[in-house]
């Protein structure tokens, strides 16, 4: 008797453990989907961040290409440092830019540092900037204004805007 019940064991053990499985896969997908879906998700960041990198290498391309005033006007786009207001300021870093040549060499590349998300709707970018003869920290600060409340929902449509630029011989 043991052994006609035997296959029947055997046949309700291989769906149990087919339906786990199955349960699992579910489980697990249905995490990913709502993940990559909720705004400010990882997917979104790294959209953001790569458009922000886009807007800085293009930047120090420019600068590489030995056009600085195209390079700032490229970069300030929109932001409150071109106004005519911080005009002096800019004109000013825009002669370091220029005179940091001089003293380190062509530029020869870059690498990304670090990105850091103060919040939502702050992003806080370092590359170093590579000439002949030494290495120059930038900062890029960027700032988007926070979504309305009616678009909560979706990911944040403003632009992001660079708030704050600097670079720093200082390595630490």
């Amino acid at each position: 008797m043991k052994r006609e019940n035997d296959h029947l064991y055997k046949s309700l053990y291989v769906i149990g453990v087919v339906l786990i499985g199955f349960m699992l896969f579910l489980a697990t997908f249905r995490v990913v989907q709502v993940d990559a879906q909720s705004p400010g998700s990882a997917t979104d960041t790294s959209r953001e961040t790569t458009l922000i990198d886009t807007r800085i290498v293009s930047f120090f391309d420019t600068l590489k290409r030995g056009n600085s005033s195209s390079a700032f006007e490229e970069i300030l786009y929109q932001s409150p440092l071109g106004s005519s207001s911080a005009g002096s300021q800019i004109s000013e870093l825009q002669k370091q830019v220029d005179e940091s040549r001089k003293d380190f060499g062509d530029i020869l590349n870059w690498e990304k540092y670090d990105t850091k998300r103060m919040g939502e709707d702050v992003v806080v970018v370092q590359y170093i900037l590579k000439h002949d003869q030494f290495p120059v920290i930038w900062s890029f600060a960027f700032y988007r204004k926070p979504a309305s409340a009616s678009s909560m929902t979706m990911t944040n449509p403003n632009p992001w805007v660079l708030v704050e630029l600097r670079f720093d011989t200082n390595i630490f």
